[in-house]
């Protein structure tokens, strides 16, 4: 079955049902260079581009990993400073700050998301519960982390749903405990891939001229000194970018049926925002620039229209319509509301209202939170007329700070272990290609 989804113009959710009734979907959108006839594709040095050929024996090169087409899909979701971009406001963020109120990192910038040890090693703000010990009572891990008992993975699922819902699509691993189970593969894979012509290799030279000290090439960090650098192009036939979307895997997520279908609207927003050529942050380098922008000899343009195939069906769609897959509610600070859980009663009484990721997340830190409550209200009764008078001119110097985010968001506090080293990044790891997970 072929469809033109293009044809149900107005219906925003018309490409989101198609999709979710596949089991697997794959998406391949052409693109070509903006100008010039020679790109650079991803590489390391002395390993250089990925060349191969296919069964048919055409030679292709791999212009982008799926590590850093990963990342590249994270990038479009964020602007600066590491949080959500305004279309996707209102899905939880977690902050990671020092002591001195520095931002450190969230977990859109981290490489495993919610599962960094920056996170997880530092203190809840205004709580002194450090959030690994929340998660390890969340989750009912027992002996360091060694023991996990089988019924618990549909409160890992809820529980990253509620406080990085995007984590699910992108894949994680806690590596902060023994249980080798507390992970999620990638369920949407991506790459870009061209067809190289009959005699593709471009080379060149590039040489940097000192008169002043010349002999000072080897200064560290001193950019002084001459150089002389070689440079290899591939001259590309055809460009293709390939996204493959585990359907299956995500329908067997423990949540809501709408929720899934959220995590499916955000991935297909994803795709659509990167082929788009939306703005995208980019941690590492604290730039912004276009998503179609992947390094220098390498800026691509999606003119043409996007097909996708399931395992019952297949369609053409366009990056505009990908992006109307948005879920509902998402650019406002309150964010989308979910179907309540009609077996949860109050008071007996079925729950009437949706429920947000503000309720999720609160849901999550109310024993901590009413634990607290009662240790600041017994503290208050002991506390001077003085006291409250200062309190109060903090809480109006508050006030007026402008906050990081208005959506759902959880500070963490991270201080730096003394004694502990700070890991030096790779002098020999090219900047443009990040291959992280």
């Amino acid at each position: 079955m072929t469809t033109n989804t293009q044809a149900a113009s107005g219906q925003t959710n018309f490409i989101l049902e198609m999709l979710y009734g596949q089991d697997r979907v794959v998406i391949t959108a052409p693109l070509k260079l903006t100008n010039g006839h020679f790109l650079q594709p991803t590489g390391f040095p002395d390993i250089d581009a990925c060349i191969y050929r296919d069964p048919e024996g055409r030679r292709w090169c791999l212009v982008e990993s799926e590590q850093s087409m990963s990342n590249r899909l994270e990038a479009v979701c964020m602007k600066s400073r590491g949080i959500w971009v305004d279309d996707l406001k209102g899905l939880p963020l977690i902050v990671v700050k020092n002591k001195a109120g520095d931002l450190l990192a969230t977990n859109l910038t981290e490489p495993h998301r919610l599962a960094s040890s920056y996170i997880l090693d530092g203190e809840r703000a205004g709580s002194s519960t450090q959030m690994r010990a929340l998660f390890e009572g969340k989750l009912g891990l027992r002996n360091g982390g060694g023991f996990w008992p089988l019924d618990k993975r549909a409160h890992l699922e809820q529980l990253v749903f509620a406080l990085d819902p995007a984590a699910l699509l992108h894949g994680f691993q806690f590596v902060q405990w023994k249980f080798v189970g507390l992970r999620q593969t990638r369920l949407i894979h991506a790459r870009l891939e061209a067809e190289l012509t009959d005699e593709p290799e471009v080379h060149y030279g590039m040489v940097k001229w000192d008169a002043i000290e010349p002999e000072s090439t080897r200064e560290e960090r001193a950019n002084k000194g001459q150089s002389i650098a070689a440079k290899s192009r591939v001259v590309p036939k055809n460009i293709t970018a390939t996204f493959e979307i585990d359907v299956l895997a995500l329908k067997s997520f423990s949540l809501e049926e709408d929720q899934k279908k959220f995590l499916l609207g955000l991935g297909l927003w994803k795709i659509g925002a990167f082929l788009g050529n939306k703005v995208s942050f980019d941690p590492r380098s604290r730039s912004t620039g276009p998503s179609l922008r992947l390094r220098a000899d390498c800026y691509l343009a999606c003119d043409e229209s996007i097909s996708w195939r399931g395992n019952s069906s297949a369609g053409t769609t366009t990056a505009t319509e990908l992006m109307g897959a948005r879920p509902a509610g998402l650019g406002q600070a309150e964010g989308p509301s979910f179907k309540p859980d009609t077996a949860r009663k109050d008071d007996g009484k079925e729950a009437q209202h949706g429920v947000t990721f503000h309720a999720l997340v609160d849901a999550i830190f109310s024993d901590e939170e009413d634990e607290e409550a009662t240790s600041e209200k017994s503290k208050a009764r002991k506390s001077s007329g003085r006291k409250d008078t200062v309190a109060e001119k903090e809480s109006s110097v508050e006030k007026k700070v402008k906050p990081l985010y208005d959506g759902p968001l959880v500070e963490v506090t991270y201080e730096k272990k003394s004694g502990s080293k700070a890991q030096q990044p790779d002098a020999n790891a090219e900047p443009e290609d990040d291959q992280q997970q």
